[in-house]
């Protein structure tokens, strides 16, 4: 294998490849080197992953300078390995994580749904707007609903039909590099790691309404909900139910 070098006139400027400085593809192939087998699949532990890619924020730095098969698989690790559950309980409190005080209510899947993007998303940039919001298995040990975030390319979608009818948050990650292609996106909530359209939380129509998805980039949450910027928007075929652009 041929290898090119390259140096800076000063020793210290930054050299570009695409718009993408050179020490990031380096990086890159050090996330290969350390937690990809050959086929891509992720090798490295959980804890390996987390303390040396997630929570430095370096996967999400080097993220589309992997392929779309590591992409996916990495994808398929992270879900799997974080939040992998239904959470039970939600309650409001005192900023700043210092301890919730008000009554436990049942979180359904916008609150999931939404915890899921603070933990894997851009879900820093929301802390001053949700430090008072807790969640909890058991009503007894409680976790705020922002403790870390890993800057992953996650954001919020809803699966609705118009008017009354069917409506239901869930996750979105980004695998491939258009938005507006269907197959990049990869869904994700509760124990299920790969929705797609037929799935019970992704129907093909809803007594004979159609289902429409939406992905959302949030602008400002709360503990309930949030405002957003739309990034794509789909509707599902009633008789094909295969995903169609709006």
């Amino acid at each position: 294998m041929k290898k090119v070098a390259f140096s800076s006139v000063p020793e210290q400027a930054s050299i570009y490849i695409d718009g993408t400085p050179i020490e990031d593809y380096e990086l890159a192939d050090k996330f290969r080197e350390e937690c990809l087998s050959s086929d891509g699949k992720v090798i490295c532990d959980k804890d390996t992953l987390h303390d040396d890619w997630l929570i430095t924020k370096k996967l999400s730095r080097i993220w589309w300078l992997l392929t779309d098969e590591e992409r996916n698989n990495v994808a398929g690790f992270v879900i799997r390995g974080w939040l992998f559950f239904s959470i039970r309980y939600v309650r409001e409190g005192e900023k700043d994580c210092k301890g919730g005080t008000g009554s436990w209510k049942p979180a359904v899947c916008g609150h999931n749904a939404a915890i899921r993007y603070l933990r894997l998303g851009e879900g820093e940039k929301h802390y001053d707007e949700i430090s008072h919001c807790y969640w909890s298995m058991d009503k007894e040990t409680e976790y705020c609903y922002w403790t870390e975030s890993y800057d992953l390319p996650v954001y919020l979608c809803s699966v609705f039909t118009a008017g009354p009818g069917f409506g239901h948050g869930v996750c979105a990650f980004q695998i491939k590099k258009d938005p507006k292609d269907f197959s990049s996106w990869r869904f994700f909530q509760y124990t299920s790691d790969d929705i797609k359209p037929g799935h019970g939380q992704m129907p093909c129509d809803w007594e004979g309404k159609t289902i429409h998805i939406r992905i959302d980039n949030p602008i400002n949450m709360f503990c309930g909900g949030y405002t957003f910027k739309k990034i794509v928007q789909w509707y599902i075929d009633k008789e094909t139910c295969e995903p169609v652009p709006e």
